[in-house]
């Protein structure tokens, strides 16, 4: 079997292991890890750590690629990436910005550098699938809320020169609506003057 053939085996696929696909096609491991190596060089799959494979030409895509690194737990796309995504920023994130019920963590997957951040299960909300990325990406709302939310619990700053944000038509009420289902009243406060701040950055680039 041919790396062309094993691909067909595992289009169906989301995800799997060297193996998986050695069990689904009765080859060597051997064999099976020389051609997902060729298919990965094509752009067909994608490496996720050793023995681990996403499958598929879309995998390169952020939010495929946020999904694959926070695996087994559901993960989206948020931040800059997400404002990225619907063209409310024009500069390309060097780091992509997951949101994971997982644990927080950092990862390079196909070259692309990715930070997952842990939120609390009633906050994991706020996205919709987009096919154009593969995976789950957040509202503009959400991605700016999760900027703000995560700057306050990591007391520490985005960063000296934030990316200008197109803000126009803005649903600013659901951010306040997520701000209050954070139990917290020290995080609440902590997390609404981070969202001012970050209007205010905002405000004042226009």
């Amino acid at each position: 079997m041919n790396a062309i053939q094993l691909y067909g085996k595992l289009s169906t696929l989301r995800q799997v292991t060297t193996r998986t696909a050695a069990q689904l096609t009765g080859q060597p491991m051997s064999t099976t890890s020389m051609a997902l190596s060729r298919l990965a060089a094509e752009g067909l799959v994608t490496r996720i750590k050793p023995g681990s494979w996403l499958i598929g030409p879309t995998a390169r895509k952020a939010a495929a690629l946020v999904a694959a690194a926070a695996h087994p737990y559901v993960a989206y796309l948020s931040g800059w990436s997400a404002l990225r995504h619907h063209g409310r920023i024009q500069q390309i994130p060097e780091i992509h910005f997951g949101v994971t019920l997982g644990r927080p963590s950092e990862i390079k997957l196909a070259g692309i550098s990715i930070r997952l951040h842990h939120i609390r299960p009633e906050l994991f909300t706020g996205y919709v699938y987009a096919p154009a990325m593969d995976g789950l990406v957040a509202s503009p709302e959400k991605a700016f809320f999760d900027l703000a939310y995560f700057s306050a619990m990591n007391r520490r700053s985005l960063g000296s020169a934030l990316p200008e944000a197109d803000l126009r038509g803005f649903r600013w009420k659901l951010l306040h609506e997520w701000v209050r289902q954070i139990p917290s009243a020290g995080v609440r406060t902590s997390v609404e003057r981070s969202i001012r701040k970050l209007r205010r950055q905002q405000d004042a680039s226009e």
